[in-house]
């Protein structure tokens, strides 16, 4: 069992901040919550990634949103307004949060996550648990395979464990945000390879590092997402964008209407290949797209086709 509590910092990020509040929110409902019952609950899944300020993934359908708790047997449930009681199979590690309520910690959550979530999903709520700023990083891919390795002695089937076993072939740490996550899974399953994450390139004039969303470092294309927590920041990034353009950098700028539908996301992938193309010199051509699940079974080469072929 950890002790989780939150310190606020004065350069804390926008992002952080908006997690920050979400947690004091549910933080609140769930001393409530926990005020009816006659043992304190061990708060999950969805409960469990607001109380450690994880930003939430997308779920499969709609889902009402209530509490959750995880319970071990069918004889430890009962109804309560407002609060999902979750069957759980596996070794439950917990967090402590503010000294105030307990819930599983993000490998218990992550792997409890698999049930309600696409292969897409699973991929992404792991990179979001493993953040580049220090304030959002919750775990690392070393800690998520010592519990899942955990789990596998366990003697009784734990669903959802195999999933992730899989999914951490796709993982990567130390993004900034889903969408760059999604976008770098839209990628691969087109067939042009995994870009670096968060790749640093010194600012000659500063020295002082940039650090680019995503990048095929070799060809130097640097794959910049331009979401909400980027709105502000305008100004700043054209001038990242001039100088990156001066340092040999071929910048390649995806927003939100990029991933809208399957249209919008291979004409990305069409758009991103003819990058490489030029730089390559020749024609680099996009597969038939692979499902995330597909990708995460290892029987199929996740390379990028245009370095095969080279």
């Amino acid at each position: 069992m950890v002790a989780c509590a939150w310190v606020a910092d004065v350069n804390e990020s926008k992002q952080s901040k908006e997690l920050r509040r979400i947690r004091d929110e549910v933080l609140q409902e769930c001393v409530d919550g926990q005020a009816k019952m006659r043992t304190p609950p061990v708060f999950c899944r969805m409960t469990a990634l607001a109380l450690l300020a994880i930003e939430r993934p997308r779920m499969r359908g709609r889902r009402e949103m209530r509490l959750e708790r995880v319970i071990a047997t069918a004889n430890e449930h009962h109804g309560l307004a407002g609060i999902r009681d979750v069957r759980w199979a596996g070794v439950i590690q917990t967090h402590i949060v503010e000294d105030a309520v307990c819930c599983t910690s993000p490998e218990c959550t992550w792997v409890m996550m698999a049930r309600v979530l696409s292969p897409a999903e699973l991929v992404v709520l792991a990179d979001s648990m493993m953040r580049r700023d220090p304030q959002l990083k919750r775990t690392s891919v070393e800690r998520l395979e010592t519990y899942l390795d955990w789990l596998g002695e366990c003697p009784v089937k734990v669903w959802g464990l195999r999933a992730c076993r899989s999914a951490l072939r796709l993982v990567r740490e130390n993004t900034d945000s889903s969408m760059e996550s999604r976008v770098r899974l839209v990628l691969e399953s087109y067939g042009l390879g995994a870009p670096e994450v968060n790749h640093p390139v010194v600012n000659p004039h500063t020295g002082r590092f940039m650090y680019l969303d995503m990048a095929y470092v070799d060809l130097k294309i640097a794959i910049e997402y331009d979401g909400q927590f980027h709105a502000d920041q305008w100004e700043a990034d054209v001038h990242r964008r001039r100088l990156l353009d001066e340092l040999g950098w071929d910048v390649v700028q995806v927003t939100a209407a990029d991933m809208r539908t399957e249209g919008d996301r291979h004409a990305l992938a069409l758009r991103v290949a003819q990058h490489i193309s030029l730089r390559l010199g020749r024609k680099v051509h996009v597969r038939a797209p692979l499902s995330v699940k597909q990708l995460m079974d290892g029987r199929r080469s996740v390379e990028a086709r245009w370095a095969l072929a080279s």
